[in-house]
């Protein structure tokens, strides 16, 4: 029954989530708050259910309306992101090298959006952690042949910095994109260096004109262009590193190979971090 539900809503929420983020109405989210008594979380999380095709009349959906919609689904602030130090202190132009874009795109009032890495409990039920605004919310992004595959969105800050708090000594870090990792490494005073190897030269190039200008102990950090994975085999073993993080995949349709592949590579002696592990490892279970 719980593989069955999970399975079921997993695709509920990929479906709002890829076609119809944005579908929930602001109006419509006050007024049923107000003409029912709720708090706002429960009236979005009602028209959430009722966009997805749930009718909670029904015995079935009312169950799973009841087991997971309360764990999953999140009123969020943009304040809380707002104060995070990387977007107090990195303030980008936008520019562009290459393929890639740096640019500006915003969460809209309302619009659903993924929030964190899945929990899962005691019973086996996956919940995936979902958020919305009452109001708009900015972040930097980078797009690479027109699609936005890089972002500093609540998702990127509530799934780094578990990462982020784990890190010391010499790290290593896979992937640079927008450098949220780097910097707040960069910040900890028991890391000592961070390394990022980075594969795609414009990348590299929108970072140093546009974000570098603003981080902290630049003197510490080194960017390499090379091939993750080869640099994994070939010399990453060799060099002492305290800390290996890696962050090379969009979601988990590309990453869970990508995991496998990086995770078959490892060595004894760093710890190693993964982005969206928890996440990767629901799918592999």
């Amino acid at each position: 029954m719980i593989n069955h539900d999970n399975e079921r809503i997993l695709t509920l929420m990929s479906e709002y989530l890829c076609f119809t983020p944005c579908a929930i109405d602001q109006h419509d989210v006050y007024a049923l708050a107000t003409e029912c008594n709720l708090p706002l979380n429960d009236a979005y999380m009602a028209l959430l259910a009722a966009h997805c095709g749930l009718d909670t009349s029904q015995p079935d959906d009312a169950r799973l309306y009841r087991a997971y919609f309360p764990k999953m689904v999140h009123h969020h602030s943009p304040d809380t992101y707002h104060h995070d130090l990387y977007m107090q202190t990195i303030r980008p132009e936008t520019g562009t090298a290459g393929s890639i874009d740096l640019v500006h795109e915003t969460v809209q009032p309302m619009e659903l959006f993924v929030a964190d890495d899945f929990a899962v409990d005691l019973q086996g039920r996956i919940f995936p952690q979902l958020g919305w605004f009452s109001e708009s919310f900015t972040f930097p992004a980078i797009r690479e042949d027109g699609r936005v595959w890089m972002t500093v969105t609540p998702n990127e800050i509530n799934t780094i910095q578990p990462a982020v708090q784990k890190s010391r000594g010499k790290v290593l870090t896979y992937g640079l994109g927008l450098g949220y990792y780097a910097f707040h490494a960069l910040a900890r005073k028991d890391v000592t260096s961070v390394t990022v190897v980075e594969k795609n030269p414009h990348v590299i190039d929108v970072f140093r004109r546009l974000i570098l200008p603003f981080f902290p102990r630049q003197e510490a950090l080194n960017i390499i262009e090379a091939d993750a994975f080869d640099y994994a085999k070939n010399m990453m073993p060799t060099e002492g590193y305290d800390v290996v993080f890696t962050d090379l995949w969009h979601d988990v349709e590309d990453g869970l190979p990508l995991y496998r592949r990086m995770k078959a590579l490892e060595v004894p002696g760093p710890s190693y971090l993964y982005w969206i592990e928890k996440t990767l490892r629901c799918y592999m279970d």
